[in-house]
């Protein structure tokens, strides 16, 4: 339980407080975005009914019965993330930049020169990067209402000071932030006797969500294709936090300053299973339709924080946590896919992309223990949402030119104070390529915006940082057909 009481403190990355450790990691590893080529990326990943791309075996894997030749590709990448913070009427930036490989990968096709009938069998492995979570946050603001110590007094509410958690309450307690009130009934209350502190904190969070996929797939008259993929999926997500108050104006009598440290990191793999086929009725049509199996992901938290508190008095107290870890169990949602796309003779195509997903799905589980509240939280906040994606492409001689725009429901209900967050992605980018080697490059615009408690609202009513996040991505793929 301590384990609980930390990560409902920790781990928000900018996804709002409002429901804890439980829905907040349930999405955050429950949701994937445009990852794959610098061709998919620049037609907003909607390649469900197209196939012929790498990112074909994460998403609709028939579409690598669609290779008449083998492949080989790789993508590397440059991620600009820009984040713009709005607190108690301050508006603050910070950036971060990060070099990756978006996508490599490797494509055998084994064709049996006939047209009709079995027409080939292909095989492959793909590296594709399905979330990125490098960013820094910047937030700061004069608080005239409340404190972090609030938050503290309210958490040790009820309990003997030998039961404090010692990742936040019972740091704060040994660093005199918070004060007894009356001990019969364990009230406590902040070392504050008033407000008007400056508030700040710096949010880094690293890593990503990447899938290594093994597919298998088969060609029939050119008409249907069929495939199969196994996706073994890697999360690796770190978050280090320092928060900070501060009587800058000396108003506070006493209080001086109070830093609040803490790290998370969450390692752990699974392994989901997807199916799909694409039809081809006509030259010009194409219709797919694919199923992914839940990711089933053993992940391990690591976190430890601590407090340091200065006094006008000179005293100054620096009080550590134990480091903690806990092993744990989180499947998340089924997904599905319905696409269609319209190829215009050999000079273009426009394709669409739509997908289900339904997060009151997701559970979180142990063998010690039972996730029933946080679960209820997933089923009671989260809900099922509709995430579509489009592209085009123009074909002229070797040239393409391509663009795309995707846009993701929102996966907070409408209580929520996230019920209008929003996430979308505005994409371009340009090709050549000859009968062996290929070329492309996109970028990719993408935008949300969501709401960031420093601490959590249902404990002690605080108002919300508003954060602005463009991330901004570069991709050029090269290939080599054989």
């Amino acid at each position: 339980m301590k384990k609980l009481i930390y990560t409902i403190g920790i781990s928000l990355g900018i996804i709002a407080y409002s429901f804890g450790q439980n829905a907040t990691d349930a999405l955050r590893y429950s949701q994937n975005f445009i990852g794959g080529t610098a061709r998919s990326v620049s037609m907003a990943g909607a390649f469900g009914a197209l196939g012929g791309d790498m990112i074909s075996l994460s998403y609709n894997p028939a579409g690598i019965g669609v290779y008449r030749k083998s492949e080989f590709v790789f993508s590397p990448t440059i991620n600009y993330s820009l984040n713009n913070a709005s607190y108690l009427e301050n508006a603050y930036s910070d950036f971060k930049y990060n070099l990756n490989f978006n996508n490599v990968g490797l494509i055998g096709a084994f064709t049996s020169d006939r047209d009709e009938g079995w027409v080939s069998t292909n095989v492959g492995v793909v590296y594709n990067k399905l979330n990125d979570f490098n960013q820094n946050i910047l937030i700061e603001g004069e608080n005239t209402s409340n404190s972090i110590t609030d938050y503290f007094a309210r958490l040790a509410k009820g309990k003997n000071s030998t039961t404090f958690s010692y990742f936040n309450e019972g740091l704060a307690w040994d660093a005199y932030l918070i004060n007894p009130v009356d001990s019969l009934t364990n009230t406590y209350e902040s070392v504050l006797n008033k407000y008007g502190e400056t508030q700040r904190k710096i949010i880094k969070t690293e890593g990503g969500i990447n899938e290594l996929a093994f597919s298998l797939g088969a060609n029939f008259s050119h008409k249907i294709y069929v495939g199969a993929t196994l996706g073994i999926q890697s999360v690796n997500y770190e978050e280090n936090s320092i928060y900070s108050e501060e009587d800058l104006n000396y108003d506070i009598d006493s209080f001086a300053s109070m830093t609040y440290n803490q790290h998370l990191l969450t390692t752990g793999a699974g392994f989901n299973l997807k199916i799909g086929t694409i039809f081809r009725p006509i030259d010009w049509i194409r219709v797919g339709i694919a199923v992914h199996t839940p990711t089933f992901y053993n992940l391990k938290d690591e976190y430890e924080s601590n407090i340091t508190a200065l006094y006008d008095f000179g005293a100054e107290y620096e009080v550590n946590s134990p480091k903690g870890s806990f092993d744990y169990e989180l499947s998340t949602p089924l997904k599905a896919i319905g696409s269609m796309a319209f190829v215009i003779k050999q000079s273009g195509l426009i394709s669409f992309d739509y997908e289900f997903v339904d997060y009151t799905t997701a559970r979180l589980r142990s063998d010690d223990y039972s996730f029933f509240d946080e679960n209820m939280d997933v089923q009671d906040n989260l809900v099922a949402v509709s995430n579509i994606r489009a592209g085009a492409e123009y074909r002229f001689g070797p040239y393409s030119f391509r663009g795309g725009y995707a846009l993701y429901g929102n996966p907070y209900n409408k209580n929520s104070t996230n019920n209008k967050v929003t996430y979308s992605s505005f994409s371009g980018g340009f090709g050549i390529k000859d009968e062996v080697f290929f070329f492309d490059l996109a970028y990719v615009l993408t935008k949300s915006k969501t709401n960031y408690f420093m601490y959590d609202p249902s404990v002690i009513t605080n108002d919300p940082a508003s954060i602005t996040n463009l991330k901004h991505k570069i991709i050029a793929t090269f290939g080599f057909k054989f």
